[in-house]
């Protein structure tokens, strides 16, 4: 039996309807795991806001989550998430591993060497701040009980010499959510926070320039440009070629994949890893985006779509569209309008088979569950050459 402490911020409720990347990671992971706990032998207890939907117990220090109690929120937030980590760990002697799914593990290393436990840190988090990253990491590169899954081999380039113990791509459900449609759409299509890392804006220069309807699925955030949120309180004229709608559920976005001709993804940072692009793909809509973080592990240029290089000194590959930034995106876009119906079908094709083979959700939770007992076995022999010693 594994008995595993999964250990998540209490920021926002984790339930089917969260937005927040991490725990849409963390619903999914949680859920597959209890279904498949009685074969596994895995005793499973989550910690999370005392409000999450979750098919396991549920230890909490605060029935609601921290953006839902006006007397935590923002500016409280933190301090709630230590005092859950701080009694997640005063549990030790209930568990026999920890997997840690808050940013990269940042809040949690403080507490690993009082943890005689081993503890597994899914990273998250962004390398927005890498010197503060690089700097603070290094505090802790001693502890023998911290393993780290990275999301892709990208993720690890900024701190290649973390003690981690596999990459392990996110998956989704591509056979019940993220279904297959052989045809597609009309109408360029683009999803996520409306956020500067996530290129929301170059969005209405690249559909102006491209001539071509780009329907926009905005989460709106305190950081959105101002211009976005005009958009959205209808303070500002629409745009050409630039269609707003209302935050939708995320999962009602596979309908708007599977009815458009491309997903644009022009990333402004290293992303480690996007759910944006794996739904994209699952329901065969292909992706054009900048070749930045994780990019080119996800897309397969003229395969899945098209990568493009961000800027003439920011080359990132020879792809097959060899304009830059907004001007390669619209040679992109051309290119994607431009094929043949049998040839676009085939790219189609291609993008639902490239999540099959990697992006699934089946076998994310099997990697995991190798992973658990592997850190179990690493643990347990390093363990004993320390009693030797």
């Amino acid at each position: 039996m594994i008995r595993l402490g999964i250990i998540n911020s209490n920021y926002v409720t984790i339930s089917r309807g969260t937005k927040k990347g991490t725990e849409i990671f963390s619903y999914i992971l949680i859920r597959q795991l209890a279904r498949l706990a009685k074969r596994y032998n895995l005793h499973i207890t989550a910690f999370a806001s005392g409000d999450s939907e979750l098919p396991v117990k549920l230890v909490s220090v605060n029935y609601k989550s921290s953006m839902k109690d006006s007397d935590i929120g923002e500016w409280h937030h933190k301090t709630y998430e230590l005092a859950l980590l701080s009694k997640a760990f005063n549990m030790q002697h209930e568990f026999d591993l920890y997997h840690v799914n808050i940013g990269n593990g940042d809040s949690v290393l403080p507490f690993a060497p009082f943890v005689n436990k081993p503890i597994l840190v899914t990273m998250h988090g962004s390398f927005l701040e890498e010197n503060y990253n690089k700097k603070y990491l290094a505090l802790f590169n001693n502890l023998k009980n911290v393993y780290f899954v990275s999301l892709s081999s990208a993720q690890r380039l900024p701190l290649p010499h973390l003690h981690y113990i596999d990459t392990i791509p996110h998956g989704i459900d591509s056979k019940r959510t993220w279904k297959f449609d052989a045809i597609g759409g009309e109408h360029m299509v683009w999803a996520g926070r409306a956020i500067k890392e996530k290129g929301i804006n170059e969005l209405p220069q690249i559909a102006k320039k491209a001539q071509r309807t780009l329907d926009v699925f905005p989460m709106l955030k305190s950081e959105s440009p101002k211009w976005i949120k005009d958009l959205h309180e209808k303070k500002k004229r629409p745009l050409p070629f630039f269609s707003m709608y209302e935050s939708i559920n995320r999962h009602d976005l596979a309908g708007k994949y599977q009815k458009s001709k491309v997903c644009l993804f022009p990333i402004n940072w290293e992303e480690p890893f996007g759910f944006v692009l794996i739904e994209a793909l699952s329901c065969g809509t292909p992706v054009i985006a900048y070749a930045r973080g994780s990019v080119p592990e996800i897309i397969e240029d003229g395969v899945t779509g098209f990568i493009v290089n961000p800027s003439p000194t920011e080359k990132k590959g020879d792809f097959i569209v060899k304009k830059t930034g907004v001007d390669g995106f619209v040679e992109a876009i051309d290119r994607m309008y431009a094929m043949p119906e049998t040839e676009y079908r085939a790219m189609r094709k291609a993008c639902r088979q490239k999540v099959e083979k990697c992006f699934t959700v089946q076998n994310m939770i099997k990697r995991y569950i190798e992973t658990y007992k592997k850190v179990l076995d690493d643990w347990k022999r390093n363990n004993k050459a320390r009693k030797i010693e």
